[in-house]
């Protein structure tokens, strides 16, 4: 009977000991802490296509809009700076070029939904539920859910400080800060009743900067921060600057922005200049659109007068390497 059964010899042991068990536990943390950053990086790069695919999709969306009407949309529809429209052209009045290319993104519906409105109201009084709704091409996936005013209700006009919907993709104003007096006539694409049209980019469509990302930032206690804004763009908020080099510390200048001065997206309350610079979640950079529907992703290290010139349209500055 005895030979049936295996005993444990005398100084044999079961199980691990506390020092080996340590030892398996150090192992696997090492291991994770070796993956994490490859896993965070293989995201990151997944995030950066999507990024790159919705600005070829608004390059695309601005191209057809030429095509359509001879000219591209005006970068903000208000008659200046901190001035929305006056009658008798007093709608829609403070909209940006965004409701404008709804049609050529794959978002007729809503375009049919906001048409009526935008020739009976200014668009800060278009309805809660329409200027709430979310545009996924708009969102840059680094930043995360995208930014509503839908915390404020569904009212029908929504209340004033109901912002809609904010995204993250800007058009290119060009290289100067933003005042109430040059509003109407900056050297970029885009700006206040703007009217440009492809023959007069002539810096050449692979040389000059149509549009960026920016870093939209939500509302805290109350604190409202303007800047991604598309309905309510009289206050500077739908075109940015190449001034300075993307992710600059320097501090964005907006009507109204969050008051802490976030790392990321630094920015002091100014009614009179404005200016905003590109910015984003994606490290080293910002993704840029060209006038000829192209995107190139810039660095932070970008030369300073590089990205100036790269934001005029009609400069008639050299192409330089970047």
């Amino acid at each position: 009977m005895a030979g049936l059964i295996s005993l444990p010899r005398r100084g044999s042991r079961l199980g691990f000991t506390l020092v080996e068990l340590l030892v398996v536990i150090a192992i696997i943390g090492i291991l994770v802490a070796l993956l994490l950053p490859a896993i965070q990086a293989a995201r990151e790069a997944a995030r950066r296509t999507r990024c790159t695919n919705n600005f070829k999709q608004l390059g695309v969306s601005l191209h057809n809009y030429h095509d359509t009407y001879n000219v591209f949309p005006p970068g903000v529809i208000a008659q200046a700076l901190n001035a929305s429209e006056a009658a008798p052209r007093a709608f829609p009045g403070a909209m940006s070029w965004m409701p404008l290319l709804l049609p050529f993104m794959e978002q007729s519906a809503l375009y049919e939904e906001l048409l009526p409105y935008m020739v009976t109201r200014n668009s800060q009084h278009f309805p809660s539920d329409l200027m709430n709704t979310p545009i996924p091409g708009l969102t840059c996936p680094s930043q995360g859910p995208p930014k509503t005013g839908i915390v404020h209700g569904t009212a029908d006009p929504p209340p004033d400080y109901n912002d809609g919907f904010s995204g993250n993709y800007l058009l290119c104003n060009g290289n100067e800060q933003i005042t109430a007096a040059n509003s109407t006539n900056l050297n970029g694409m885009f700006y206040y009743r703007s009217r440009i049209t492809m023959a007069e980019v002539r810096d050449g469509t692979s040389n000059t900067v149509m549009g960026a990302e920016i870093i939209t930032i939500k509302e805290r206690g109350g604190q409202r921060d303007f800047r991604g804004r598309y309905y309510r763009a009289d206050h500077l908020s739908s075109i940015f600057t190449t001034n300075l080099p993307p992710n600059t510390p320097v501090a964005d200048r907006c009507r109204v922005c969050q008051a802490d001065n976030l790392p990321e997206a630094p920015c002091v309350g100014s009614t009179d200049p404005q200016y905003l610079f590109a910015r984003s979640y994606h490290p080293g950079g910002v993704h840029a659109l060209l006038a000829d529907a192209s995107v190139r992703f810039v660095s932070n290290d970008i030369n300073t007068q590089t990205w100036r010139d790269l934001g005029t349209r009609s400069g008639s500055e050299p192409p330089s390497p970047y």
